[in-house]
């Protein structure tokens, strides 16, 4: 099962558009974190 899936994800991935797509979501996801990372350690800082 869990060769399938690889399988699978690695052949999603063989699609040009599909590594950008994947790149933009992580960027994202980084962002968000750092975002979230930066505002709850503002908000620790003012009390």
């Amino acid at each position: 099962m869990k060769r399938m899936i690889g399988a699978a994800i690695a052949n999603w991935f063989r699609k040009p558009e599909n590594r950008e797509k994947a790149k933009r979501t992580a960027k994202q996801m980084a962002d968000k974190y750092q975002n979230r990372r930066k505002k709850s350690s503002n908000d620790s800082s003012s009390r």
